[in-house]
C-alpha cells in the first residue's frame, strides 16, 4: 500500500507538471505515454519487436504530427489505409503473424494513437481547466465504483470480464461524477451551462468505465494480469489510463475535441 502510494504520488507530479504548461510540452509527454502504452499492448499481444512492431510504432508517432505544427491531416487517411495493406500483406509472409494478430496490432494503432492525441489535443485546444475537469470526472467515477461498490455491491457487471465490478458500484461511479461535475460548474464554470455539464458528465462516466472494461477483456483474452510494470504497485501505463483512452476518443467522435 506504501509503494502504491509513493508511485501514484510521483506519477500525479511527473503528468501535472508538463499538463500545467501544456502546448507542445504536453503533446511530447502525450507521445511519450503513447509510446510506453502501445510497447505494453504488443507485449499483451505478443508481437515482437520487428517490421510490423517498428511501423506500428511509426504510426502512433505520425498520427501526433499535426499537433507539433504540421500540416498532414488529409494524409493521415491514406497512411492508416496503407498501414491495413501492410499488416495484411504480412500474414502471408509470416505464418506467427496470423490475421487476427495483425488486426489487433492496428486496433492497438488506432486505439492508442488517436487516445493519447485525443488527449493532447483537448489540452491544446479546450485549455487546462477543461480537460483536467473531464479527468476529475473520470477519476471520480473509478473512486466512486469502487468504494459503493465494495459496500453495496452485489449484482455483477460484467462477470465474465471483470469479477469484482457490480452494477451497483456502477451506478455509483455515475452519481459521485454528477456530484463532481455539479460542484466544477459552480466552482469554475467549466462549461457552457449546467445542462451541458450534466451531458457531458454521464458520457465521460459511462465511457470510462467502458474504457476500463475493454482493458480487462483484452488482457483477459491474452491471459495477462497487468499491462506492464513501469508503475510498481499500479501495473503499467494502460492500466492506469485505461479510461482516460476511451473517454477522449469518444469526446473527439462526438466532436467536443
Amino acid at each position: 500500500m506504501k509503494e502504491r502510494l509513493i508511485t501514484g504520488i510521483i506519477i500525479a507530479i511527473i503528468f501535472l507538471v508538463p499538463f500545467y504548461i501544456g502546448s507542445y510540452w504536453f503533446s511530447a509527454f502525450a507521445l511519450f505515454m503513447a509510446i510506453i502504452a502501445y510497447m505494453e499492448f504488443t507485449t499483451i499481444i505478443k508481437v515482437r519487436l520487428r517490421f510490423k512492431w517498428l511501423i506500428g510504432l511509426l504510426a502512433v508517432v505520425f498520427l501526433f504530427l499535426p499537433l507539433f505544427g504540421l500540416d498532414i491531416e488529409k494524409l493521415q487517411i491514406k497512411v492508416l489505409l496503407g498501414l491495413v495493406l501492410i499488416f495484411i500483406t504480412a500474414t502471408i509472409f509470416n505464418r506467427e503473424f496470423s490475421i487476427e494478430k495483425a488486426g489487433a496490432l492496428l486496433i492497438g494503432v488506432l486505439y492508442i494513437g488517436f487516445g493519447f492525441e485525443s488527449l493532447a489535443e483537448a489540452r491544446f485546444d479546450k485549455g487546462f481547466v477543461w480537460t483536467l475537469s473531464i479527468l476529475l470526472i473520470i477519476w471520480t467515477t473509478d473512486s466512486g465504483a469502487y468504494f459503493i461498490g465494495r459496500k453495496f455491491g452485489k449484482r455483477k457487471l460484467a462477470p465474465k470480464i471483470s469479477p469484482n465490478k457490480s452494477v451497483e458500484g456502477s451506478i455509483g461511479g455515475i452519481l459521485a461524477a454528477i456530484i463532481i461535475g455539479t460542484v466544477l460548474q459552480l466552482t469554475l464554470n467549466t462549461f457552457s451551462s449546467y445542462i451541458e455539464a450534466f451531458m457531458i458528465t454521464i458520457v465521460v462516466s459511462i465511457a470510462g468505465q467502458i474504457g476500463d472494461l475493454v482493458e480487462s477483456a483484452l488482457k483477459r483474452n491474452f491471459g495477462v494480469k497487468d499491462s506492464g510494470k513501469i508503475l510498481p504497485g499500479h501495473g503499467g501505463v494502460l492500466d492506469r489510463l485505461d479510461s482516460w483512452i476511451f473517454v477522449f476518443i469518444g469526446l473527439s467522435i462526438i466532436g467536443l475535441i
